[in-house]
């Protein structure tokens, strides 16, 4: 800062309790800063996932507004943040009251990219467009950011394509923080880059269920889905007060002659609800409806119907990861291992078996250190080795490390 002026116009403070340093950079006179509540601690996968929004989002020319509010939403709709609704109220955009309602780079505004004659849907690059109607709201068109520390799940992710690939209704399933909505988001990165090789697939949309809210939980599945179709410009933006009915009719009918994928994550948040059984009427009419839209669900069960609309529903069970893949990923994550080479004796310390190197945590022919490994880690769920690897203190990582052996 110079003469009592800033240089710059925008400050980004990627860090926890950041707010203090994001008020000082304001007062300096920096016009815009984005920072974290000073109380707050913020998840890496979060700054991961609002960064990557944010900064393509001001590099086609949106404004630091828009800009801000894309990377939230990236935040929110994000499978491997977890409590991402938290996570997102983190960010904050300085002053509270400034206008920031005006780009940063003298950029051309880009509705569409890449610039591609009648592209819809979503490619590996985000698209960023406004929905016609009042207030022209702005639409996140991303898929799901990368998992953070993805891994061991090669053969997984295999078995979960070729099924995409050659079925028309997937079901992914297994408990709560076991990865599902890590591999599916994977799934899609995968197939995104190389949609020109894959005849199948044209078009993806990812859903992610949300809790219900009030008296109308069927609209955290259909209603998102329906939106992104709006956004795409392949469905109608219906009047105000239209039934679900409407809402159906509209998605069938701009799914039918597209080869799309649509993946509806946590669908086990419907669970309980009158949409329980809403939903599978929902897909066989879907099926019905179109020819060419495949269906990739994530849930805790499956559905458990012989057939939707014609079609079979094929499942796909998520196991925990093997010793090596869980050593791995705790490795990558755990604050206490700092480098590369660290991890590297890590991993050579506790996995010194290529046969317990691939086995899981209820497999038949565990070791008692094996098993005592895994507990620590997490038993291979890989919700659960984040945790332990965040949680894990510098005396409890060296006193296991001791025990261990």
């Amino acid at each position: 800062v110079k003469g009592g002026g800033a240089p710059f116009k925008f400050v980004f403070v990627s860090a926890c309790h950041s707010g203090l340093a994001g008020r000082t950079f304001v007062s300096a006179g920096v016009p815009h800063v984005v920072c974290c509540h000073q109380e707050s601690e913020l998840m890496d996968s979060a700054a991961l996932a609002f960064t990557r929004a944010f900064y393509l989002a001001l590099a086609v020319g949106r404004t630091v507004k828009d800009s801000f509010e894309i990377g939230k939403q990236a935040v929110n709709v994000s499978p491997t943040v977890p409590n991402s609704e938290e996570e997102m109220k983190k960010f904050v955009l300085l002053p509270e009251d400034g206008n920031h309602d005006v780009p940063v780079f003298d950029a051309e505004p880009v509705c569409e990219w890449p610039r591609k004659s009648g592209a819809v849907g979503f490619s590996r690059r985000n698209l960023y467009q406004r929905s016609s109607g009042d207030g022209a709201s702005l639409q996140d068109l991303s898929l799901p950011t990368p998992p953070q520390g993805f891994l061991g799940r090669e053969i997984d992710m295999y078995h979960v394509l070729n099924a995409v690939l050659t079925k028309r209704f997937v079901s992914l399933v297994g408990p709560t923080g076991i990865g599902r909505g890590s591999l599916a988001s994977a799934l899609c990165h995968y197939i995104s880059d190389r949609k020109s090789t894959m005849i199948t697939i044209e078009t993806i949309y990812y859903v992610r269920a949300r809790q219900k809210r009030g008296n109308d939980g069927m609209a955290s599945v259909i209603n998102p889905f329906y939106k992104q179709l709006v956004a795409a410009g392949k469905a109608k933006n219906l009047p105000k007060g239209a039934d679900m009915d409407d809402v159906f009719q509209s998605i069938f009918k701009a799914l039918s002659k597209v080869k799309a994928l649509v993946v509806f994550d946590r669908v086990e948040v419907l669970d309980g609800t009158e949409e329980a059984q809403e939903f599978p009427l929902f897909l066989s009419t879907l099926f019905r409806e179109t020819r060419n839209v495949r269906v990739l669900m994530t849930a805790c069960k499956p559905l458990g119907l012989s057939t939707l609309g014609g079609v079979g529903e094929h499942t796909l069970r998520l196991g925990p990861l093997n010793l090596k893949s869980t050593v791995r990923l705790f490795a990558i994550l755990c604050p206490q291992v700092h480098t590369g080479e660290e991890r590297r004796r890590l991993l050579e310390l506790l996995v010194t078996d290529d046969t317990q190197a691939r086995l899981c945590h209820d497999d038949e022919g565990i070791t008692k250190r094996t098993r005592k490994i895994l507990m620590f880690m997490g038993n291979g769920v890989p919700s659960r080795t984040f945790n332990a690897a965040y949680q894990t203190s510098k005396k409890e990582y060296e006193d296991f490390l001791n025990n261990v052996n």
